[in-house]
């Protein structure tokens, strides 16, 4: 029997929120027998009664660094069966351009891909003039503004064991990004109320380890902190294509960033391309 094109994992803790859009989306993606949750000891009935294949764990202390070794020894025995992994958090949303695929499937199936292939990850935001989310229409209909940041370019869709570092933002040792055609929407901040809530789980669970953690500010200060940055932020259309300068400029500053393990953001949030409009 030939290998499946690709497997999709997510570490999750009670994600009462955000785990079913990750299913719905990934179900669309790849087939939900094709998604694997490691669930680190939710008790709130979130991984319940669910299609997808579940990996139960009992509820410790969260370490990122413990955390990352074991999704990596869990993807790594996934090479089994699939040509490729990609590894997500729950409130991350990866698709391929549109303009090249409708699925993520393609990626497997492609050969001149690298074996570590980093997303270009932009955080959704909620704008003010934007109503609050309704969760059972795609977000992308319903959310007009993103702002790309390097720590979200993940190396996570691989074609072979990685060595992640905590909060899969980069790989232990050198390494230079190569980015596809595939991008990574964080949507934990698309809705003030959600990321209100959100916080309050994050200062409850805050990892070990970790000093100065974003996971300890608390929920008033995090939020207005959030909506007053993003009501500064300029503008700016940028249709996020191969070969548009803006683009091309902002990934190789992100390159440049995660080669030496820094981190980048861009000035201003960009108009989600109307091509994206239904993907998430």
């Amino acid at each position: 029997m030939e290998k499946q094109p690709l497997a999709v994992v997510t570490m999750a803790y009670n994600e009462t929120v955000l785990l079913p859009i990750w299913l719905r989306h990934y179900e669309r993606q790849v087939g939900l027998e094709h998604c694997y949750i490691i669930d680190h000891g939710s008790d709130d009935a979130s991984t319940k009664n669910i299609r997808a294949n579940i990996i139960r764990l009992p509820r410790t202390p969260m370490d990122e660094d413990a955390r990352a070794a074991a999704v990596r020894d869990f993807c790594s025995a996934l090479f089994l069966g699939y040509n490729r992994v990609l590894y997500t958090d729950a409130d991350e949303l990866v698709v391929p351009d549109p303009n090249v695929s409708p699925t993520l499937k393609y990626c497997a199936a492609t050969q001149n891909l690298p074996r570590v292939l980093t997303l270009f990850g932009v955080d959704v935001v909620h704008v003010a003039e934007e109503a609050q989310i309704d969760l059972s229409v795609p977000i992308s209909h319903q959310r007009q503004f993103a702002r790309p940041i390097s720590t979200l370019c993940k190396p996570t869709l691989i074609a072979g064991r990685i060595d992640w570092m905590h909060g899969f933002h980069c790989i232990t040792g050198h390494h230079r990004p190569s980015f596809g055609d595939i991008f990574l929407f964080h949507i934990a901040h698309c809705d003030i109320d959600i990321l209100y809530e959100r916080q309050k789980k994050r200062n409850a669970t805050a990892p070990i380890g970790l000093q100065h953690s974003h996971h300890t500010i608390t929920p008033d200060v995090f939020v207005n902190h959030i909506r007053s940055e993003v009501a500064l932020l300029p503008r700016r259309d940028v249709q996020m294509r191969k070969g548009e300068p803006h683009f091309e400029r902002t990934k190789l500053r992100f390159s440049d960033a995660i080669e030496r393990k820094d981190w980048s953001v861009e000035p201003d949030l960009w108009r989600i391309p109307a091509r994206f409009a239904g993907a998430f």
